[in-house]
């Protein structure tokens, strides 16, 4: 475990970048920010990569860093209105996992708070807010994945449907954009490509984002309560018990015991459990016996002898990488602290021994660390979709994470 803590802490400095000029597809952010791969892929300022790495940064003892990259999302937010999926032109079309509200509340710890950075904490997190409920409200008061693309941006995305996921080359260009249209909601959800969606990404209030819509309202409850403004602080807080309940209404699944996405058009959940409903859990909204028969859920589908696999086993009949058996950090860092939250101590550290001896043994035979795992033989033998990079980024975060968890602290 140490020989990696060690060449963690060792190469921050190498996915360390300083762009503060737009260049080409490149926008520039006014503070040294991370990337999650030393070189070759993945070069640019990812949102939600970024809180898990950042974990990571805490931990090891660089708060400025993590400072960081937080005003770098809060100068996104001021400037564009929301927070991108990376800092390209060729992403504005789309967002990511809103984890803002959780980077604020990390960034708050590792730094003594100002009201001038509280401020404006608050007012980037209500644009922020604001971009989820307008751009992306559903029919039954929660929540989808989508995208603003343009028809001509939905044409030049159809190559990567055809690459990645094996629509046909030859289609209309209805078809073309429709697929197209499917897949960048997909993308937004962090999740590219999974069978959570059934090709129908934008039909579905997905679990984890409205929990985490849920979790960044009430950090701007908070925000404005310790700015003295209680009226505001309050409404906030309110907003987040209304979505709470219409999660609770909507997407927790009595048959199997599970909080679910849920097909607003369809009136269904959806067939896959995945540790996306591990994510109330970590925001705080499942009540203490949805918590238990969670648990009870992950132990039985998605836990594996090496950690947990992103979905449960299903018939889709593709190949997704976000699926079985494959292992992301994110998640396992999720899951751990999640059942920690509810008292699930002796799960999360199984959970967390689980995911350090695997990132371990395979540092131990390849001298690196990668994007994800195979939970089920504990190897690098992936699902892929693209040729799979070495890595640091979130996997150094909940690893470091992972670790500091594991020795008590």
């Amino acid at each position: 475990m140490q020989k990696v803590l060690d060449y963690i802490a060792a190469n921050w400095g190498n996915t360390t970048r300083f762009n503060p000029v737009s260049e080409g597809t490149l926008i520039g952010l006014p503070h040294p920010y991370t990337v999650p791969c030393a070189d070759g892929a993945f070069q640019e300022f990812y949102y939600w990569d970024t809180y898990f790495t950042s974990r990571g940064l805490a931990l090891q003892g660089h708060p400025e860093l993590v400072r960081d990259n937080c005003e770098n999302l809060i100068y996104e937010a001021d400037e564009l209105g929301f927070i991108p999926n990376g800092n390209r032109t060729y992403y504005l079309d789309r967002s990511q996992p809103p984890v803002f509200g959780a980077m604020l509340e990390l960034t708050g710890s590792v730094y003594p708070e100002d009201r001038a950075w509280l401020r404006r904490a608050a007012r980037a997190l209500e644009l922020e807010l604001h971009f989820w409920k307008y751009r992306r409200r559903d029919r039954c008061g929660l929540t989808h994945y989508g995208t603003d693309a343009t028809e001509e941006q939905l044409m030049a995305f159809y190559p990567c449907c055809v690459a990645r996921l094996g629509y046909p080359a030859e289609a209309t260009e209805e078809e073309m954009r429709a697929a197209a249209r499917e897949a960048m909601a997909e993308a937004e959800s962090g999740w590219d490509f999974n069978p959570r969606f059934e090709r129908r990404c934008p039909d579905f209030a997905a679990i984890d984002l409205n929990s985490l819509l849920v979790r960044s309202r009430n950090e701007l409850g908070e925000l404005y309560r310790d700015l003295g403004d209680l009226e505001r602080s309050d409404e906030w807080k309110h907003s987040a018990e209304i979505r709470k309940e219409l999660i609770h209404c909507y997407c927790w699944n009595d048959r199997r015991g599970v909080f679910l996405d849920y097909n607003f058009v369809t009136k269904r959940h959806s067939n896959v459990f995945s540790c996306a409903s591990l994510f109330p859990l970590w925001c705080g909204i499942a009540t203490p016996e949805q918590a238990e028969s969670t648990l009870y859920a992950v132990e039985h589908e998605l836990e594996c002898e090496h950690g947990l696999a992103a979905c449960e086993k299903n018939d889709s009949g593709r190949v997704y990488q976000w699926d079985y058996p494959n292992g992301w950090a994110p998640l396992h860092f999720v899951a751990i602290e999640g059942l920690d939250r509810y008292g699930f101590t002796d799960a999360a550290r199984r959970i967390a021994r689980k995911y350090v001896d695997t990132v371990v043994r395979n540092f131990e035979r390849t001298g690196a660390l990668w994007e994800k795992y195979n939970v089920v033989t504990g190897s690098v033998d992936v699902k892929d979709e693209y040729k799979m990079p070495q890595m640091l980024g979130w996997t150094a975060g909940a690893f470091v994470y992972a670790a500091d968890y594991l020795n008590g602290h």
